[in-house]
């Protein structure tokens, strides 16, 4: 088999074009071969001979499905015995054999390259219950075990090869059948966390989030889910890009520093870039949509509910200083700088007055501070009164 052709029958979106293709991947392969006209006539010749594997019948029941797939495999093997001189053909029909199984049988691993484009809507679609006796952020492993941290502000690193370390003293082995298994840590109100991926990239999870990723990255690409807030130094790869995917935006990275705030409650998602550059891509763009790079000290902010991206001019400051226990805030909606000091100390804080939601109000809070001062000082910057009604229930007054 030549370089050329298992370029292209290890490439699975290439595969999908074949077996299980949508509007979407005729558009991007026909796109492909206009820019490639060199190799037009012999990516067409390897999926005519692919698609002899077709089999038209796709109302087989899955059993008849995996007995077939069996079958073509175990002839291609025979054949390859009888015939080495066949060799190149029936490793490609051995491929498409395979490709036939998934496009038959569908998901039956947890996690693999042809359900990356849901798999953000699979982890949302999951409710986790963190217990009210839990104390600190939540670690569901690779394996399903579900870890207690304990510490409000605590540390999980995976850049030991072969071993989790929780807080910097207990440590959690993993196994080789759970690399390609998602982790899950979950941030209850009233908690921050940092994570250490396997490549040395950094994460602080704020408040309220979660992110989702892979014990140790073994594909192209550096993939993570965020649910929330969390501030990235994503370690240099320029073989393998980072990308951060939430509900309606990746953000592609190759090494950089930038926070994303993407809680799926709020109507917008922003991207603030601090040094490096991103790219930005609406979920489910056309092929012809270009991406949306932006520049240290700008913020992309996507609006929900119209699909529109807008750049700003930035003080990164205002946005990332949550790491350090600040929120620093200019000229911002007085309701926005509630939702952050609600998930921060884990209360409810509601309005008498709901015009004072869009009040717009500059300022600086040390979080480090108690509850109180924090209340006290924003009580004079919004000439407004906290009043308590129970231990962690307010209202603006």
């Amino acid at each position: 088999m030549t370089s050329f052709d298992q370029k292209y029958i290890e490439n699975l979106e290439f595969l999908k074009w074949i077996f299980n293709t949508t509007p979407a991947i005729e558009t991007h392969w026909e796109h492909y071969l206009l820019e490639h006209p060199d190799e037009r006539n012999r990516i067409l010749e390897l999926k005519d001979r692919l698609c002899d594997l077709r089999f038209s019948n796709d109302r087989l029941p899955l059993s008849e499905k995996e007995e077939l797939s069996k079958r073509i495999i175990n002839k291609i093997n025979h054949d390859l015995k009888q015939n080495k001189i066949r060799l190149m053909l029936h490793t490609f029909l051995k491929y498409a054999a395979v490709a036939l199984i998934f496009a038959g049988i569908g998901g039956l691993v947890v996690y693999t390259k042809m359900g990356k484009e849901t798999i953000y809507q699979e982890f949302a679609r999951q409710t986790i219950q963190v217990s009210s006796s839990t104390q600190g952020p939540l670690l569901i492993t690779s394996n399903g075990e579900n870890v207690n941290l304990k510490k409000s502000n605590s540390t999980v690193d995976y850049s030991r090869s072969g071993a989790v370390v929780l807080n910097n003293d207990s440590v959690l082995q993993t196994t080789e059948d759970a690399l390609n298994v998602m982790n899950q840590l979950v941030i209850p109100y009233g908690n921050q966390s940092k994570v250490v991926l396997s490549d040395n990239t950094v994460v602080w999870l704020n408040a309220g989030s979660r992110l989702v990723y892979p014990t140790l990255f073994k594909d192209k690409t550096r993939e993570v889910l965020l649910f929330g807030e969390a501030y990235f130094e994503v370690a240099k790869n320029q073989e393998k890009p980072f990308i951060v995917k939430t509900s309606n935006i990746d953000i592609k990275v190759f090494g950089t520093k930038f926070n994303v705030s993407a809680y799926p409650e709020d109507n917008v998602i922003q991207t603030v870039l601090k040094e490096g550059s991103v790219a930005i891509r609406q979920q489910g763009a056309g092929l012809f949509v270009n991406d949306i790079l932006i520049k240290p000290n700008q913020m992309a902010s996507f609006n929900k509910s119209n699909n529109n991206t807008k750049i700003y001019e930035i003080d990164t400051d205002y946005y990332t200083l949550w790491t350090k226990g600040l929120i620093s805030f200019d000229e911002i909606d007085f309701v926005r700088v509630i939702k952050k000091l609600e998930r921060f100390y884990n209360i409810s804080i509601n309005f008498s007055d709901r015009q004072k939601e869009i009040m717009r109000i500059s300022g600086k809070l040390d979080l480090k501070r108690s509850r109180k001062e924090v209340m006290e000082y924003l009580e004079k910057v919004s000439l407004s009164r906290f009043e308590q009604v129970n231990e962690n229930q307010y209202t603006i007054k």
